[in-house]
């Protein structure tokens, strides 16, 4: 996962428990903006009618996608055109999928100016009730968007990424 950095983590549960010691690390990690790019070209696999690798809880894809984006790192990962390049040449090494049409699917283009993050038909069907089973399940601690809202916010950072990429 190039590029990384250190980040800090500790346990969720040490702000609750002061009396307790919790250990914590300091790994090396992705990058979000690698994150970014990396959950948005396998987005763009589903949408093109391929498959996502553990299809089960494939709505989190979109819901990070979703919080990279409020947290900066989705504009910060549109603007670093060779990140981008970086992680499509990877996944067309070594990540081939098909699309509906049964093509293999190009990542460069997902980079350079083709991303689609929104499906269509029934696609999108299966992404909502995926995502209303997520949300049920209680797998989004946060505040938890509505499906059409976020679906909006995955829209507009299609249509930013894809100016970029242009």
């Amino acid at each position: 996962g190039e590029p990384s950095e250190p980040r800090l983590v500790t346990c969720d549960a040490a702000h609750h428990l002061p009396e307790v010691e919790f250990p914590s690390a300091t790994p090396a990690t992705m990058r979000p903006e690698r994150t970014f790019w990396e959950k948005a070209t396998a987005v763009h696999v589903f949408c093109l009618g391929g498959k996502l690798r553990g299809d089960d809880r494939i709505s989190r894809h979109w819901y990070d996608i979703g919080a990279l984006d409020d947290a900066g790192y989705a504009t910060a990962a549109i603007a670093d055109h060779a990140l981008a390049t970086m992680v499509a040449r990877h996944k067309n090494a070594f990540f081939r999928e098909k699309g509906a049409d049964s093509r293999v699917i190009d990542y460069a283009v997902s980079v350079g100016g083709g991303l689609q993050l929104v499906p269509e038909g029934e696609r999108l069907t299966l992404l909502s009730g995926d995502y209303e089973r997520m949300v049920a399940d209680g797998l989004i601690f946060a505040t938890t968007p509505r499906f059409s809202s976020l679906i909006g916010q995955c829209r507009d950072i299609q249509e930013r990424a894809n100016a970029a990429g242009r």
